[in-house]
């Protein structure tokens, strides 16, 4: 048997980080088994999907790397097939015409929550002539539940779970408008994509006895559902839109295209959420080939997985170290852009990106630290200038100011031996009181990469300008 899953989001908004674990699972599932990954657009809600969300999503997924084998197919194209599935189940019995009127429902419905029962359609219209067409009426379609059905289902995630007969009625197939509801599409759509394992979040649980009855009404074989568990925020709660906010405080979003405009790499993001309700032993951070090679159902969980947006923040961190000093310069520049700051992903930038990634968690924060080497300091820290500024600093920066253009700033290891010989005058060999002055001056703080790097890349000419605005600034103190 060929392995055939499928990614199905509906185009009404972004696509959600619980979405992307989902399509990670399944482009994994595909992957591994030598199986066809599908994307399968289910835009049959008209009135809030929109080319906007569809363009979003797809965009999405390119990202993050994710590429589907067939598709995207969209279920609006696919009105023929389901109307056809329609009049096939009305022929053989096992649908039929509701002409209910929508207020009689619900009164129905209302006395049931009265009576604090299960509201289950009463079959009125059940055993009407087939043939019949009451004055025109308008009518839903409705599937006929048979006398005898499976008591429970077997999923590859959660074991057996048992069917609910409370919660099965004669329930509608397609509205009054004559739109197919969700439950029917997806079951035409899986059996005519051939789907073989249908990976989705445990929210889904509560459909599959319905599909599953449809599946045996079309005479089709129904595929191996395997339920993943939903992601959860920080604090254990089901992850929330109305609190976007409050996520990007600390570094996570319910959205992935805000990922990559907080600076994560994608195959950070990857590697992330296939770990968020997935195990392979203690190992976190995997090449896309190992994730292949590994990854299968048995290692996903039945918990809720919860987003850590520390450990994220530590997994980007981890690849930001691994990137191409090159490649990442590339990413920098429209991130640089945005500050107002013009520069090409030349050798300069790399060097900039190579001393300061192991710093950094995300590209966002690698572009905010590398504006120091584009911007000179307006100001100076505090805390840093009453440790560290006096007399004898202001008397090594002038003398740095003086030997500077001899000075071999290509060459660190040269330079530390110089640095060694200017401690030993300035500051009886205590290295950190020439060094922390001089970082001071150039970039306002004492918080850099080795004074030595910054120096080389900063160049004579710059130094020198930083120095002496420093030396001018700080003697206004005294």
């Amino acid at each position: 048997m060929t392995v055939r899953v499928r990614f199905a989001p509906s185009p009404t908004g972004y696509l959600h980080v619980g979405g992307l674990r989902t399509a990670i699972f399944n482009f994994l599932f595909a992957r591994h088994h030598g199986g066809v990954f599908i994307l399968r657009i289910e835009d049959t809600d008209t009135e809030r999907s929109t080319q906007a969300a569809v363009d979003q999503i797809l965009d999405s997924l390119r990202w993050m790397n994710i590429a589907w084998d067939e598709g995207p197919y969209f279920q609006s194209q696919r009105m023929p097939l389901y109307r056809a599935h329609l009049d096939r189940l009305l022929e053989s019995g096992h649908a039929y015409r509701c002409y209910c009127p929508a207020e009689e429902l619900e009164k129905k419905r209302k006395a049931a929550e009265s009576e604090k029962r299960q509201y289950k359609y009463d079959g009125t219209c059940r055993h009407l002539d087939p043939k019949a067409d009451p004055a025109g009426r308008p009518f839903v379609i409705r599937f006929r539940m048979p006398e005898k059905y499976p008591d429970h289902f077997d999923d590859l995630v959660l074991g057996r779970i048992p069917i609910d007969e409370e919660r099965l009625d004669d329930w509608i197939l397609a509205r009054s408008d004559g739109m197919p509801v969700y439950n029917f599409c997806v079951v035409v759509d899986d059996a005519d994509m051939r789907i073989s394992h249908v990976i989705r979040g445990n929210d889904h649980v509560a459909n599959t006895p319905r599909q599953i009855l449809l599946y045996q009404a079309f005479g089709y074989s129904a595929p191996q559902f395997a339920h993943i568990p939903l992601i959860h925020g920080p604090d254990g709660s089901k992850l929330s839109k109305r609190r976007e906010a409050e996520y990007r405080k600390l570094g996570m979003s319910v959205s992935v295209q805000e990922y990559a405009r907080m600076g994560y790499l994608p195959h950070a993001l990857f590697n992330y959420m296939t770990r968020v309700g997935w195990s392979a032993g203690d190992q976190e951070l995997f090449s896309l080939a190992e994730f292949i090679q590994k990854f299968d159902l048995d290692g996903v969980g039945k918990a809720s997985g919860i987003m850590n947006p520390e450990k994220l923040k530590w997994v980007n961190a981890q690849y930001l170290k691994a990137e191409d000093d090159h490649a990442l310069a590339q990413k920098l520049v429209p991130l640089l852009a945005e500050k107002g700051i013009g520069t090409t992903a030349d050798d300069r930038l790399a060097k900039i990106a190579e001393c300061l990634k192991p710093r950094s968690n995300t590209l966002v924060e690698l572009a905010e630290k590398a504006t120091i080497f584009f911007i000179a300091p307006t100001a100076y820290d505090e805390k840093a200038v009453r440790k560290f500024w006096n007399r004898e600093a202001r008397a090594w920066l002038e003398h740095l100011v003086e030997v500077l253009p001899e000075l071999p700033l290509a060459d660190e290891a040269a330079m530390e031996e110089r640095f060694k010989g200017f401690a030993e005058k300035f500051s009886a060999g205590n290295m950190g009181k020439i060094a922390q002055p001089l970082r001071l001056a150039l970039t306002g703080s004492t918080a850099s990469p080795s004074i030595f790097t910054v120096m080389n890349i900063l160049g004579k000419d710059e130094c020198r300008a930083r120095i002496r605005r420093a030396i001018e600034e700080l003697g206004k103190l005294g």
